[in-house]
């Protein structure tokens, strides 16, 4: 069992560079700046995908780039730190749910390390993963054999109208969900958000770990 030390908020905030609360999740994220996704940034780079016209890089995001890109910048330097770990779990401590990357990805099969490490330091909370990083979460399985308990990992779609495709070595694998995006029909539940100005409000399907979501294009 991994011994948490007790880190103030304000180190540990320091540390990992802040957690961020976006006007639509019901509970504090974690973002990541865009230019450092893997897949994303490749698939942006093609007319037609989800990547093409990303959230992250619109709307508040970009209104607000003068503070939020340096803070983004500043988690992606604080993943080698030693206290990562321990601090993203003070800092989520009992909250009932958590997001991961609202603007981001996964960096490497090691970052996931880390994250599934602070989802099981952190049993109280849901937490879910949305990644275009498919054979990183391949990799984890391969060597883990499970993801913890109250992890969701939801595989993103990479095309609009396009369903998820999930990989032959994931499926039946407890945890391991899909999340599509649509321009007119869902393929899936339909998230709720856009009837709610862009909020979650009370749902919380993205935290279910059977479900599989469907996006409004945005």
């Amino acid at each position: 069992m991994r011994i948490i030390p007790i880190i103030p908020k304000g180190q540990a905030s320091a540390i990992v560079g802040g957690l961020t609360q976006t006007s639509k999740m019901p509970c504090k994220s974690y973002s990541l700046p865009t230019i450092a996704c893997q897949t994303g940034y490749r698939m942006a780079k093609v007319p037609g995908t989800v990547c093409a016209s990303c959230y992250a890089d619109k709307g508040f995001y970009a209104m607000y780039r003068a503070t939020i890109e340096p803070a983004q910048v500043a988690r992606l330097v604080s993943l080698d730190d030693p206290l990562w770990i321990d601090s993203m779990v003070n800092l989520i401590g009992q909250d009932a749910y958590f997001r991961w990357h609202d603007s981001g990805d996964i960096q490497s099969f090691s970052h996931l390390e880390q994250i599934a490490a602070v989802c099981k330091a952190t049993p109280g909370t849901k937490h879910w993963l949305p990644t275009r990083e498919y054979g990183m979460v391949k990799d984890y399985v391969a060597k883990h054999g499970k993801i913890p308990a109250n992890l969701v990992i939801r595989l993103s779609a990479m095309y609009p109208d396009k369903p998820v495709q999930i990989p032959a070595s994931l499926r039946g694998i407890s945890g391991i969900a899909a999340s599509n995006v649509h321009t007119a029909k869902p393929m899936g539940s339909d998230c709720n958000a856009s009837k709610q100005n862009g909020e979650c409000r009370e749902c919380r399907k993205c935290w279910n770990r059977t479900k599989t979501v469907s996006y409004a294009m945005h």
